[in-house]
């Protein structure tokens, strides 16, 4: 069943129905002058009728959207109506419900998409040749499958960190084309064709090097660069382009003033320093260092109580034992009332207002939230690069949905192997 839609909006003429008619039933089954009106396939205890499924590719094939032989629209509709009617009998079967309430909100929903109200949709469906009652039990029907789908896919595995950064590895030259990286590279030479034992040594030396790094943040030090047979050069800025396979991978995925992991290529055991990235496309964020005393709106007189302990903090008592006693926040008041370095986005909108405001280390009137009142400090202002976090998210989201999509289609064909389908025509 088709939900109202321009490319659907098309009527047919009595002839051109009968021509569409005659396409579709050209098989034996016409020549024996079999009634239109019959079974097309047993699906468990259920029927696909056969007028279903005829008047279903009559509307497709009108649409233009499907470039295929009437026999093969046909065995498609088919198919796919099998499909949703053994998914309505699993949604069914498990205990989801589409009660009258939640089916009403769906035609509302659809009528105003269209810009109808009910009855105006109601006019327009008799329009189209279809009939009300059926078209809104097939829309319960659809609900049926998307609250199964949803329950099925919430069933989904963790994905993995590691999934996340070989997706983000396997699509760097891609996603870093327009980046330039500043890189310092500390190389620990070995030649090529030396023996297993060799390259284990000289890959655990590396291992070990970059440890010692990790332990002297900083300028690389020279003298553990000599103890280790190392060698570091600053090797300037240098596209994607400019780079090999390898290194591009590594660098999406660090951030500025890391290092890589050790990484082999034909001069030896790289380690790689970022020491600035610019280009590509960047989400830099406005982090603030922020402390606040929560007065609860269900406190008697909560502004006055927010003016009064900002009057003791302004007379030199402290804001961190103050916030310990007063503030209705209870996880930020154990911290002396602070949020650390944060977004302000992630903050209700007056409270994130002032937070973006406020000149450094000054204490805010009260102000004024959902929550109560605030006495707000901002400590620390600085831009922050978000980039690979965001990179991150969108990979989660991208393997999510095609894991989703993949379980659910082996799903359905489980579903299809278990039940009794029995073909009519």
């Amino acid at each position: 069943m088709m939900i109202i839609k321009e490319k659907y909006r098309r009527s047919f003429t009595g002839i051109l129905s009968l021509f569409l008619f005659a396409l579709l039933l050209c098989s034996p089954l016409q020549s024996r002058e079999i009634p239109l009106d019959k079974i097309a396939a047993i699906v468990n205890d259920d029927v696909v009728m056969l007028s279903e499924v005829l008047q279903t590719a009559r509307r497709i094939k009108a649409s233009g959207q499907v470039q295929l032989s009437d026999k093969e629209l046909v065995k498609k509709v088919l198919e796919q109506m099998i499909l949703e009617k053994l998914q309505v009998q699993k949604a069914k079967e498990i205990g989801i419900t589409i009660d009258d309430v939640a089916l009403n909100e769906a035609m509302q929903r659809i009528a105003a998409q269209n810009k109808l109200n009910l009855q105006q949709f109601r006019v327009a469906l008799k329009g189209e040749g279809l009939n009300y009652k059926d078209f809104r039990e097939s829309i319960r029907e659809k609900l049926y499958i998307e609250a199964l789908k949803k329950r099925q896919q919430g069933r989904n595995r963790k994905i993995t960190e590691s999934e996340v950064d070989s997706l983000i590895q396997a699509e760097s030259p891609r996603l870093n084309k327009d980046v330039t990286y500043h890189i310092e590279d500390i190389l620990l030479p070995a030649a090529n064709g030396i023996s297993v034992q060799q390259f284990n040594q000289k890959l655990k030396q590396a291992q070990n090097l970059r440890r010692k790094l990790l332990a002297t943040p900083g300028e690389i030090p020279a003298a553990v660069l000599r103890q280790s047979g190392a060698s570091s050069k600053d090797i300037g800025w240098k596209t994607t382009r400019e780079l090999s396979p390898v290194f591009i991978r590594t660098l999406s995925l660090m951030g500025e003033g890391e290092l890589s992991d050790v990484i082999r290529d034909a001069r030896g055991f790289h380690i790689l320093k970022l020491l600035e990235q610019k280009g590509g496309k960047r989400k830099i964020t406005q982090q603030a260092h922020v402390k606040h005393i929560l007065i609860s709106k269900d406190t008697p007189n909560a502004r006055l109580k927010a003016i009064q302990i900002r009057n003791k903090i302004l007379a030199g008592e402290s804001f961190a034992k103050l916030a310990r006693k007063y503030s209705a926040d209870k996880g930020s008041a154990m911290e002396g009332g602070d949020l650390g370095m944060t977004d302000p986005a992630g903050f209700v909108p007056p409270f994130a207002n002032a937070v973006r405001n406020l000149p450094l280390n000054t204490l805010s009137q009260p102000v004024k939230t959902r929550f109560g009142w605030h006495l707000i400090e901002v400590l620390e202002r600085k831009a922050s690069d978000k980039t690979r976090e965001a990179l991150k998210l969108q990979a989660q989201s991208l393997i999510s949905k095609k894991n989703q999509s993949e379980e659910y289609k082996n799903w359905l064909q489980g579903l299809m192997d278990e039940a009794f389908i029995e073909y009519r025509i």
